[in-house]
C-alpha cells in the first residue's frame, strides 16, 4: 500500500514559487540575453566598419576589400558562436545566420577575385558590379527579432 506524503503548507508554498520562477520567463529571458549578446557583436562590427574608408583608387580596393571581408568574417563568427533560443534557433538559421556564413564564404571568393585582379582598372571594373550581396539575409526579420542593429551592420557586409 503506498503512503501519501504530506507536506506542510509553507513547504508546498515554497516548492510551488519556486516552481514558477524556474518555469516563467525562460524563453523570454533566453531571447533578452541572445539579444544583448548579438547586439554587442553587432555594435562592434558598425563601428568597424565605419571606420573603414571608401577607396578611391584601384590599388585601395584590394585592402578595402580584405578589411571589409574580415570584418564581416569576425561578425559572423561572433554570432555563430551565441546560443539562440531553441524556440528561435531554426528560424534564426535559416533567415540569418546561414545565409550570412554564405555571404561570408562569398566575400572569401570576391576577394581572392581582387587580389587577382591587382590594380588593373580593366580587371576591376567588372568586379564592382560583382561585389558579393545581402540579398539572402533576412535584413527585416533581424529587425522584428529586436537586432536592429545587426541588421544594419549587416547590410554593410555587402
Amino acid at each position: 500500500m503506498r503512503r501519501l506524503v504530506t507536506l506542510p503548507l509553507p513547504v508546498l508554498a515554497v516548492l510551488a514559487l519556486g516552481l514558477a520562477a524556474c518555469s516563467g520567463g525562460g524563453d523570454e529571458d533566453a531571447k533578452a540575453t541572445y539579444v544583448e549578446q548579438a547586439s554587442a557583436v553587432c555594435d562592434e562590427t558598425s563601428t568597424d566598419f565605419s571606420a573603414l574608408t571608401q577607396p578611391t583608387a584601384p590599388a585601395e580596393l584590394g585592402p578595402f576589400v580584405d578589411q571589409t571581408l574580415a570584418i564581416a568574417e569576425r561578425a559572423q563568427t561572433g554570432l555563430a558562436a551565441l546560443t539562440p533560443p531553441e524556440d528561435d534557433r531554426a528560424e534564426l538559421d535559416r533567415r540569418v545566420l546561414v545565409p550570412f556564413a554564405a555571404l561570408v564564404d562569398e566575400g572569401r571568393a570576391y576577394a581572392a577575385d581582387v587580389e587577382a585582379a591587382g590594380i588593373n582598372p580593366a580587371a576591376l571594373l567588372p568586379l564592382l558590379g560583382q561585389r558579393p550581396s545581402v540579398e539572402g539575409i533576412d535584413l527585416d526579420y533581424l529587425r522584428e527579432y529586436g537586432l536592429e542593429n545587426c541588421a544594419d551592420a549587416i547590410s554593410q557586409a555587402g
